[in-house]
């Protein structure tokens, strides 16, 4: 009964080993705002995605053994720090995106 518990104990540690950092939005002085193909924002927001899925999964592993989660996967402070027009723009460019690229896909398609 107590290996068990120890093993739980251990596992969790494992997951919160294995967690990348959380991703550091970009400076100011990062972006040279001229629409680069890969933007340090597009770059951050990448990251910021992949650190929350894990940061979800190790959340929810904590709730499944009835564990206290850890600050720093409480939903909260899973929220990226991107000024909310920037997190507009760059959903809109990722939208755009994936449409031309799903509008080439079906001209590929009829031809």
């Amino acid at each position: 009964m107590l290996g068990r518990v120890l093993r739980k104990v251990q596992d969790l540690e494992a997951i919160l080993k294995k967690m990348p950092p959380k991703p550091e939005p970009p400076s100011n002085e990062d972006c040279c705002m001229s629409g680069c193909e890969f933007c340090v924002w597009d770059l951050y927001d990448e990251d910021m995605r992949e650190y929350q899925k894990h940061a979800t999964k190790a959340r929810e592993a904590f709730e499944a053994q009835g564990k206290v989660v850890p600050e720093q996967l409480r939903p909260e402070n899973l929220r990226d720090s991107m000024d909310p027009s920037m997190r507009a723009f760059l959903d809109m460019e990722r939208e755009m995106a994936m449409k031309i690229q799903q509008e080439e896909e079906n001209n590929d398609n009829g031809d």
